[in-house]
């Protein structure tokens, strides 16, 4: 452990060093990072620094007057943020709220929403983040889910029962300062899509986050710099999170960008011009569709962080072409799940990386600080560089578990021989000759759509609850224009068949907007192999695609030529 006067600077994270399945060089100095903090957190044999809020605090302290939060509901400072979520803090403690008690927050995007997230953390007990534009059933089941007493909220919630707070409106609470969190306490429980047919929680512990968080900021080299960071995607997954604690941790400037925003090529261009915008994450199929309006300038000043797919190299030249005329703007390949905390792997695309091009895709890179990776075989045995295997994860960012699912945490978090603590990805991998890894696909079923992660067992238990459906089947297709889109197969229970408005309507009363097929087809019967399991891969007529607009949405077209695709990484 580092002397209590000893700043980040001066300490340095390792990872172990080998080949045979291990990426080589993982040492990773934070030399970058010029957080005065004081004395350091161990979590396992992995140093984390202090919490989040501490170091946002730290920063609030130095830089009050500098931009913390833009967003719909106005403009904050770090004195003013401060002092927001030290209100939220005091009200939560006020009702009893404690560590890995998780406090669920229900509100629009926007500066009072953050605001709840922080004072939540600031409180010491976790949140659970729930996205209104999802169906209130999904919404009241993560509800139950998580088990949460306390609700944050800006508008009626039916059915709760326990303690709900009107944001905006908070009780007034004596100002006592809450005890802070361990590393290994939980910071939150994010929901992804479940291959059992139900949402799971991904139990996020504050070390993780703090590990992440500093590996970012070291990573951009913008620490006590006032950049703006903008984060265009639900604070309900973990994604966009890559946007909101790195900039709170350097003094930079969080801009939540409303949604009608995002999804406008014309206006998001405009927003990041006036705004002046530094960083951005964004998926690649998000920024591709903004992409595809020749006469705008989507992209940040600094760096360009994309993640949640897949990233093909004709992306990444279409990126160098809007560049070449404005100055250079890095793109990082950003890889990870949410079991091992926003990410794991990145990888810069320079010039000599974008004209060897290792890979058919970008690879996703070396892991970050504290992070180990091991590519291995079906016995979970490293296996030599150049092989395809399973990516396992471990280190700093490893997620406690499944929230209140212990059977699933046993079976993809798993303990290996040497005693080491890893996640199993499920993801198809090799190690480079440069010892970056390269993402080939999935040893399952699971899906990235826009970023979000989705398991077709999910959606297909959603729509075999339609009482005029007996079986149905989920896959991938491409449309027009080469985005990845979901189209369902539907074999009908009555001689009467559901139409496509129908299972429409019936998915998105269960299901948020990205997880309802585009397209839909009836068919008499599903292919099965010999085995009697469904056959994904089996010949089947193909259904109507979408073609994407100009604001990002999508209309139906008449059926066309699509190709079967295989999934993206996390």
């Amino acid at each position: 452990m580092p002397r209590p006067d000893t700043g980040v600077e001066a300490v340095q994270l390792h990872g172990r060093s080998t080949s045979m399945g291990l990426c080589k060089s993982t040492t990773i100095t934070c030399g970058t990072c010029r957080f005065h903090a004081a004395e350091a957190f161990v979590s396992g044999e992995h140093t984390v620094e202090h919490t989040v809020m501490e170091l946002f605090q730290q920063q609030a302290a130095r830089w009050p007057d500098r931009p913390a939060l833009v967003g719909d509901g106005g403009r904050l400072t770090y004195a003013e943020l401060d002092r927001a979520t030290a209100g939220v803090a005091h009200a939560l403690v006020a009702q009893g709220a404690t560590t890995d008690e998780p406090v669920a927050v229900l509100a629009v995007r926007g500066t009072e929403q953050l605001v709840a997230l922080l004072g939540v953390l600031r409180s010491g007990a976790p949140y659970v983040c729930l996205d209104v534009e999802q169906p209130q059933s999904r919404m009241t089941a993560q509800l139950s889910d998580s088990r949460a007493r306390i609700l944050l909220t800006d508008r009626p919630q039916p059915g709760f029962t326990g303690t709900a707070l009107r944001l905006g409106n908070l009780p007034q609470a004596p100002a006592v300062r809450p005890q802070p969190p361990a590393p290994v306490d939980l910071a939150c429980v994010v929901y992804t899509s479940g291959s059992t047919g139900a949402p799971k929680g991904v139990a996020v512990t504050h070390g993780g986050l703090a590990n992440y968080s500093r590996h970012v900021v070291s990573l951009l080299g913008c620490a006590d710099e006032p950049r703006s960071f903008a984060s265009v995607t639900s604070l309900a997954t973990d994604l966009g999170n890559t946007a909101v604690f790195p900039a709170l941790l350097s003094g930079g400037c969080v801009h939540l960008v409303p949604p009608e925003v995002v999804l406008d090529p014309v206006r998001f261009a405009d927003y990041a011009r006036t705004q002046a915008i530094d960083y951005l994450k964004i998926t690649p199929s998000h920024l591709a569709a903004l992409l595809s309006f020749t006469d705008t300038d989507v992209l940040p000043h600094e760096a360009l962080l994309l993640g949640g797919e897949a990233l093909s190299w004709d992306l990444v030249d279409k990126v160098r072409a809007r560049t070449r005329t404005r100055g250079r703007c890095r793109i990082i390949n950003h890889y990870g799940p949410t079991e091992t905390t926003i990410g794991s792997l990145t990888y810069e695309v320079g010039p000599a990386e974008a004209a060897r091009r290792p890979g058919a895709t970008v690879p996703i890179g070396r892991p970050i600080a504290a992070t180990e990776i091991r590519v291995v075989d079906a016995r979970l045995e490293r296996v030599p560089d150049g092989t395809t295997g399973e990516l396992l994860i471990s280190g700093a960012g490893l997620a406690r578990g499944y929230w209140g699912s212990p059977e699933q945490t046993k079976d993809r978090f798993i303990s290996l021989d040497d005693g080491t603590r890893a996640y199993r990805t499920g993801d198809r991998v090799r190690c480079l000759d440069d010892g970056s890894v390269e993402f080939l696909g999935r040893l399952d079923q699971q899906l990235k759509i826009r970023g979000h992660r989705v398991e077709p067992a999910e959606i297909e238990a959603a729509l075999c609850l339609h009482p005029a459906v007996a079986r149905a089947a989920v896959t991938p297709v491409r449309d027009g224009v080469g985005q990845q889109i979901l189209a369902a197969f539907v074999v009908p229970a009555t001689a009467a068949a559901p139409s496509v408005r129908d299972l429409r309507v019936h998915l998105s009363g269960l299901l948020p907007p990205h997880m309802v097929p585009s397209s839909a087809e009836i068919v008499p019967a599903l292919p099965f192999t010999l085995s009697g399991k469904l056959d994904r891969h089996a010949t089947v007529p193909l259904p109507s695609t979408i073609q994407p607009q100009a604001a990002g949405t999508a209309r139906l077209t008449t059926p066309g030529p699509p190709h079967r695709q295989g999934p993206a990484p996390g």
